[in-house]
């Protein structure tokens, strides 16, 4: 199936995103794909194709990540899910997906933007599938933000930051992952400059265990051993309605290699 690219309008300028078709009629609801900070849609390429089965699939660029237009400073986690619920609208007007309910589907940031739409559009999120979740109380968010923002050096003339973020890809990614790849993603990293921690501020100074906890629709969590694995485990339970999936020996990128052994539970648990 055909990854088309294209640019809606959204409140921070131009919003990138990546849209599959079915090849049959839309016989189920659109999903909606959100990917982790700092990278961008281009993560979920693996998987898009094998989740468009009677579904339109939906990858947007966080703004600010990707080729979406970036906001003046840092945004909220509100502000990033009213950006995602305006593009469901946009295409339901232009008649490229129906205007009912949708699916949210998040990596990492993306589950916690997937949350607060869940959260604030009761009525038009139906179904979760969360990878990881970075719910913490709040003196332990206020900790990680200081360290992540320490860990994503300003550009310097040394290309110190360079090296730190290889080193980085090389302590989180999955071992699977070849220096090509390794490569390729850090180079999606290194165009954001200064940016790139930006959504690290709207992620821990948002209450994700708050929002959790009121999440009514059904929920999939599914828990790579990456630096979530540990909190993911325990925080899973306070979705009421949630199923824990754990991934043992997985890690950041491991889609380029299980997106074909995962897609049908994800489709499973979506019908």
């Amino acid at each position: 199936m055909l990854v088309e690219k294209a640019y809606a309008p959204s409140r921070f300028g131009q919003l990138h995103y990546r849209i599959v078709r079915p090849d049959g009629p839309m016989v189920q609801p659109p999903l909606l794909v959100l990917h982790q900070t700092p990278s961008n849609s281009y993560e979920w390429m693996p998987i898009l194709p094998l989740l468009a089965q009677g579904r339109v699939v939906i990858a947007p660029d966080t703004p600010g990540y990707g080729m979406s237009d970036a906001p003046p400073e840092p945004a909220s986690i509100p502000d990033f899910a009213g950006v995602m619920g305006d593009l469901v609208d946009y295409l339901a007007e232009r008649g490229e997906i129906g205007d009912g309910a949708f699916d949210v589907m998040g990596a990492h940031t993306g589950s916690i933007i997937a949350t607060e739409l869940a959260v604030s559009l009761p009525q038009r999120v139906r179904r979760l599938v969360l990878f990881g979740l970075a719910a913490y109380p709040e003196h332990e968010r206020e900790r990680r933000l200081a360290l992540l923002l320490e860990k994503f050096p300003r550009p310097g003339a040394d290309l110190a930051h360079v090296e730190q973020l290889w080193a980085i890809f090389g302590e989180l990614g999955d071992a699977r992952m070849t220096s090509e790849q390794r490569h390729v993603a850090m180079a999606e990293c290194l165009r954001l400059g200064a940016r790139m921690p930006w959504g690290y501020i709207g992620v821990y100074r948002y209450d994700f265990l708050g929002a959790l906890a009121q999440v009514e629709q059904q929920a999939l969590v599914i828990n790579a051993q990456d630096d979530l694995w540990e909190v993911t485990q325990q925080v899973a339970p306070v979705l009421r309605h949630g199923r824990l999936w754990p991934l043992p020996g997985r890690a950041h990128g491991f889609l380029a290699f299980d997106a074909a052994d995962i897609a049908p539970d994800i489709l499973g648990f979506l019908s």
